[in-house]
């Protein structure tokens, strides 16, 4: 299994903890020493400011009547003052006007404590000044007077806290204490002031209303006189009764009128046809009219039984026949009778709807000329009513302000606690400070740490890497100290968490190929200082271990294995082996702990890439190849120059080195892109200094441990 494997088998959220602690981790003394930092000033800076000191007095303002107003209702009526009052009276304690009375009143231009700065005397050149240099007005401190000052009341009653701090407990209280006093003071000056002008209003109202009382009394008697008026209101009820009964009565009469109109109109039309009359409602439900009907039908139903019996000459036939002849005459009169009633009715209701309509709009205009003349009375009654009234209120309330001496002010304003000079100062709170300091600054600085290593576009996550396609991740090769021991004449690295992972990726480039194992290897990377040359040395050195390597230094424009291997600057190596200035065994050199030699760079020549350009160089290759099992060519950065695209032609194998912190994915694709362009064997990637994707925890200890290790002797190189 490869390292990329391993990643892949940490879960998500494993990842993505580690991705953010690691830096911190990482970064724990940076972080340390500025949130120390930070700590440290600000306690320094807490340390020279002043204490300051805050005393409290607690005043009530209590609500009741209005002040002088010009609505006699609003005036002496007993009312709660509005809210909108009563915030008034705290933005009154609040106004610059209000402190600027206090500040003249306790000549705060003078004190000490507007005439200094914030901080104490421990820095001489933040201590106080002389006060006598130069003294500010009292404009110039009221802003920082206000800004001290805090007016709040407490909620559901009527009392307000008076605060104010100060670097002097004693200022503090007689500055508070001075304020309820001031505001008393000032309430007493409005209720003089108002006094007078109250006064003087009223009885100049006073005046004004008694010319009016006069002239609507005057005006009230002319009328009463000139219209004869003594009891309108009663003689008003009596034409209006009239009124309404003479309203009935002519709508009863016009009602009949019009039913006898109907009847009338009928006997017109059927004038002479007394089988038509007599079916009119008034003649055929008339009493006599069916009494005489009654007595018909006897009679006819006496003659015709008798018709029945006798002759047409009998004697009682014609006795019965008389009779009937002389009923149905009787009728015929009757008949005719109740005609001209009904006649003489009908015109006897017309004159009665005359006559009553006439009464009617007689009483009419009486009423409407009586309504006139009480609505004029009721006015003029009214208005006297209204300017006695208002004219005994104002007398009234007169002599009560005579008597009192003086009105009821909007609000009625005492002490309920005077202030006491503290003495526990409340800022500044330095422990509260430095805490905060601590914990803000820490998590300022870890944030910016996250943050920034989140933003970087570098593989320095596992997430990074999982998303990285451009190239295999040989291995992840952790960050470490340079520390190393002298073995011989050679130094070497002892961080066991470095030597395990490129023994890691050493047995990747041995079995994990399907194709057969590189036997010339190149190094390369995108940058300068990305750790090539301490990997190429630390993988040949692995390597060494079982097998003959070679170690050649190409990068001959910045070599950097001499300062590793503690040699000569100068000592002849590939430049000269190139040059033919040296022969082969004065050009390597060879460790005698190990089957490894060293080619070093050499002199470094005007112009490298010819070097490495020349036939010579590719059958030295040739040559090493023979003789060694293992041959290891560290190059220059791909990006810089053009070197490693000259000798990835001649390898087996590329091994790409990039920074985790520092190498961007920019300048990795572009560098994997120029091998690619040469068909390069490009065989992954290796990730180095890498602080946030590290192998498992339990390996640095597992191989630091070497209690239990054996040495054994090692095989001197043939």
């Amino acid at each position: 299994m490869n390292q990329q494997d391993n990643f892949n088998t940490f879960p998500q959220e494993e990842v993505a903890l580690k991705e953010i602690l690691s830096p911190l981790w990482s970064r724990r003394w940076k972080i340390i020493f500025f949130t120390l930092l930070v700590t440290f000033f600000v306690a320094f800076y807490v340390s020279l400011l002043k204490p300051s000191y805050k005393a409290t007095a607690i005043l009530q303002i209590g609500t009741n009547k209005p002040a002088n107003t010009l609505s006699i209702n609003d005036a002496f009526n007993e009312s709660v003052a509005s809210h909108e009052q009563i915030q008034t009276q705290y933005e009154l304690l609040r106004s610059r006007k209000f402190a600027e009375r206090v500040i003249s009143r306790l000549n705060l231009t003078a004190h000490e404590e507007f005439n200094s700065g914030k901080y104490n005397d421990k820095i001489p050149f933040l201590a106080s000044r002389d006060i006598s240099d130069v003294r500010p007005n009292i404009s110039q401190i009221v802003p920082a007077f206000r800004s001290r000052l805090s007016i709040n009341p407490i909620s559901g009653t009527e009392l307000v806290k008076i605060s104010f701090v100060s670097y002097s407990p004693e200022l503090s209280m007689q500055v508070a204490n001075q304020i309820g006093i001031t505001y008393l003071q000032y309430q007493d000056e409005i209720h003089s002031e108002s006094k007078e002008s109250t006064s003087q209003w009223l009885v100049d109202q006073l005046e004004e209303l008694g010319k009016k009382l006069e002239a609507s009394e005057l005006a009230l008697q002319t009328y009463r006189e000139t219209e004869g008026i003594v009891d309108i209101k009663g003689v008003s009820g009596l034409v209006g009764s009239e009124l309404t009964e003479l309203t009935s009565s002519a709508l009863a009469a016009s009602k009949k009128a019009d039913e006898l109109a109907v009847t009338y109109q009928y006997i017109q039309t059927h004038k002479g046809d007394f089988e038509a009359l007599i079916e009119l409602e008034q003649i055929a439900n008339q009493v006599t009219y069916l009494q005489l009907k009654r007595s018909e039908e006897q009679i006819e139903r006496k003659f015709n039984e008798l018709s029945k019996r006798y002759g047409p000459k009998h004697p009682r036939l014609i006795a019965a026949k008389s009779e009937f002849t002389s009923l149905q005459k009787r009728i015929k009169e009757h008949v005719n009778n109740l005609v001209v009633s009904l006649e003489k009715s009908y015109f006897t209701s017309i004159e009665k709807v005359k006559a009553t309509e006439r009464r009617l709009d007689i009483a009419r205009k009486d009423y409407l000329r009586l309504s006139r003349l009480e609505n004029k009375f009721s006015q003029l009654e009214r208005e006297v009513k209204t300017n006695k009234e208002l004219y005994s209120n104002y007398l009234v309330r007169l002599k009560e302000a005579d008597a009192m001496g003086n009105y009821n002010s909007s609000f009625y304003v005492r002490f309920i606690d005077k202030a006491l000079i503290p003495k526990f100062r409340i800022a500044p709170n330095k422990s509260l400070y430095v805490i905060m300091a601590f914990v803000l600054s820490a998590g300022f600085i870890s944030i910016i740490v996250i943050m920034k290593e989140l933003l970087l576009d570098t593989l320095n996550s596992r997430r990074k890497l999982e998303n990285f396609k451009e190239a295999p991740i040989l291995a992840v090769l952790p960050k470490f100290k340079l520390r190393s021991v002298i073995k011989g004449d050679t130094p070497y690295y002892t961080d066991s968490r470095f030597i395990e992972a490129i023994r890691s990726l050493r047995t990747s480039l041995l079995f994990s190929s399907e194709k057969k194992a590189p036997k010339v290897i190149a190094i390369t990377s995108s940058v300068p200082n990305e750790g090539k040359s301490t990997i190429a040395l630390e993988l040949a050195r692995s390597y060494s271990e079982m097998e003959k390597v070679l170690l050649i230094e190409a990068d001959m424009r910045h070599p950097t294995l001499y300062k590793s291997l503690n040699l000569d600057v100068h000592r002849p190596g590939l430049s000269n082996l190139l040059a033919k200035t040296h022969q082969i065994n004065e050009c390597i050199l060879r460790d005698k702990n190990v089957k490894l030699d060293i080619l070093t760079s050499g002199i470094s020549p005007a112009n490298p890439l010819a070097f490495l350009s020349m036939k010579r160089f590719k059958m030295l290759i040739k040559v090493f190849s023979n003789f060694y099992d293992r041959i290891i060519i560290e190059t220059p950065p791909v990006n810089a120059v053009s070197d490693a695209v000259i000798i990835s032609k001649l390898v087996d194998s590329v091994l790409y080195v990039v920074h985790g912190g520092k190498t961007k994915r920019e300048q990795i694709t572009s560098g994997l892109r120029i091998l690619r362009q040469v068909n390069a064997p490009i065989e992954g990637i290796i990730v180095n200094h890498s602080e946030n994707v590290d192998s498992q925890n339990y390996q640095n200890k597992y191989y630091s441990d070497t209690g239990n290790i054996i040495k054994m002797p090692i095989r001197k190189q043939v």
